[in-house]
């Protein structure tokens, strides 16, 4: 009972519930052949004939198994908000871009007032839902290198000079990439136009608030960023 009240106080504040996990964790499988596409939690919940479909194009192997657990893991998220059970949530996706119903930003057909949102990275996913439109990245930080090129391309001049600084230059621009990533997923930015986003200004992105999930991880980084529709008593903003 305890659980249920904090998550629907959550809600109400319009704070998000955000979850990161390793892959295997999440589908509970032994790493076989397949995938996971048999088995574990992958069964237990309705996956749309476009996810399987689309993981069955997938080499079988880790990089299907991150697309499945991310699938999963979006729906045991967003069903506390719901009020149902993750087997039985419809996930949908929709790309502006292209039209396609196979990818692109991922919603609930029967929960509209319900946002959501997924990422995957080599065997790890995060999950995010919210009342309010919500993104979130997760990246592995194991073999994080800090590429200046890239860096320069992405980053504005101050958070290319702060992660420049830092004594773990990888680290931190990856620190400051799952946040961009997150804002292109709740349509503030493109990935096209990062360089313009300065997130050491906290006063030139008002409205948003953003959520670290794995402060206390040491190999996974991720953010999650929320896009308040309407604002929320006593709400504070990065």
């Amino acid at each position: 009972m305890r659980e249920e009240a904090e998550e629907e106080e959550r809600t109400a504040r319009g704070t998000p519930l955000v979850m990161v996990r390793h892959t295997e964790d999440v589908l509970r499988v032994d790493g076989g052949p397949d995938g996971g596409l048999d088995g574990g939690l992958v069964e237990q919940v309705q996956l749309a004939p476009y996810e399987r479909e689309r993981a069955a194009r997938l080499t079988a192997g880790p990089r299907r198994r991150d697309y499945l657990a991310a699938h999963v893991l979006v729906r045991l998220c967003a069903a506390p908000l719901t009020g149902t059970s993750p087997d039985t949530l419809v996930l949908a996706q929709h790309c502006d871009d292209c039209g396609g119903d196979d990818h692109g930003r991922p919603y609930l057909p029967e929960h509209p007032g319900i946002h959501v949102s997924l990422s995957h990275t080599t065997g790890a996913v995060a999950a995010a839902a919210g009342t309010d439109p919500v993104g979130v990245d997760v990246e592995d930080a194991t073999a994080a290198v800090f590429d200046a090129r890239v860096a320069a391309r992405v980053l504005a001049p101050a958070e290319l000079a702060a992660v420049r600084a830092d004594p773990d230059p990888a680290r931190a621009f990856l620190r400051v990439w799952v946040r961009k990533e997150a804002l292109v997923k709740v349509g503030i930015s493109t990935l096209g136009r990062l360089r313009e986003l300065d997130l050491t200004d906290a006063a030139s992105l008002p409205g948003l608030s953003f959520h670290d999930p794995t402060e206390h991880h040491d190999r996974l980084i991720a953010a999650a960023v929320t896009r308040p529709t309407h604002p929320h008593p006593g709400e504070q903003h990065a």
